[in-house]
């Protein structure tokens, strides 16, 4: 999706309506190079299995890029840094975007449509620390990464029912993080992945660390493959997923700051 639609005389009115006529935010040169040059060698990759390493220190062999695993599964891995941005605003930010469709669709006007929070009464609940308005919420979402226009369910999980140890949620390792299992909204439709966006504070702002395991997702039984055996995620897909990954956190970390300015006490 490029031509971005109208918007309706309500949705003018809102204040942050400013931002969806912006230009996209450039992808920094060396990052859209990596995208350009094609699949990482899974090898470099980090195995789910190994996804609570992300809470270790310093870096991991690949922290930009992504490829389609031996066992069929996509990964994806970016990280984006966000000048003159803190933990709050994060942290506000997954809490007050998917309240209203305009403020999911200033994030990448060109991609998306609508994120609906599900369970809003939690999302406004002033009493809850920030990050937890977010966990265990549900979005409904509608976006574009590549293929056209798609219906997501994003179930926004606490970090230890992923497997994360949580209580390390808040330190210098990691300041915060959102977690979820995304799929389709109907069976058979689109591959489900597991979600993690996770932030370190840096000088003058934060890095986010994000992982995309495409293929994986949560059932009763727990985190598991859910792809027939033989099946491989298209590689077409998951370079979309990057793709789309780079262009919406660009873009998000260049408004960030002064969104957060204008609208941190307009839920």
């Amino acid at each position: 999706m490029t031509k971005r639609p109208e918007l309706t005389a309500p949705e003018r009115e809102l204040a942050y309506s400013k931002y969806y006529d912006l230009p996209m935010t450039q992808i920094p040169e060396q990052t859209l190079q990596i995208l350009m040059n094609g699949p990482v060698d899974a090898s470099l990759a980090l195995p789910i299995e190994q996804r609570r390493n992300l809470l270790e220190p310093g870096y991991l062999n690949c922290e930009i890029g992504y490829c389609v695993m031996p066992d069929g599964s996509g990964f994806v891995a970016n990280r984006t840094i966000f000048p003159k941005c803190t933990v709050e605003m994060f942290e506000w930010w997954f809490a007050w975007h998917a309240l209203e469709d305009l403020r999911y669709r200033i994030w990448d006007p060109e991609d998306h449509v609508y994120a609906r929070q599900q369970n809003r009464r939690k999302a406004l609940d002033q009493k809850l620390p920030m990050r937890e308005r977010t966990w265990g919420t549900v979005h409904y979402v509608r976006e574009d990464v590549g293929g056209g226009p798609e219906d997501i369910i994003l179930n926004f999980r606490y970090p230890e029912e992923l497997g994360y140890a949580q209580e390390r949620v808040g330190t210098k390792d990691c300041a915060s993080m959102m977690c979820a299992n995304g799929h389709g909204t109907r069976p058979g439709e689109g591959a489900p992945a597991i979600m993690t966006h996770m932030i370190r504070t840096l000088g003058d702002g934060f890095e986010l660390r994000s992982r995309f395991w495409m293929g994986y997702g949560l059932d009763s039984g727990g985190l598991k493959k859910l792809l027939p055996e033989g099946v491989f995620v298209p590689l077409e897909a998951v370079k979309g997923l990057f793709a789309h990954n780079l262009k919406e956190f660009s873009h998000l970390a260049a408004i960030l700051p002064q969104l957060y300015g204008e609208e941190k006490d307009n839920w």
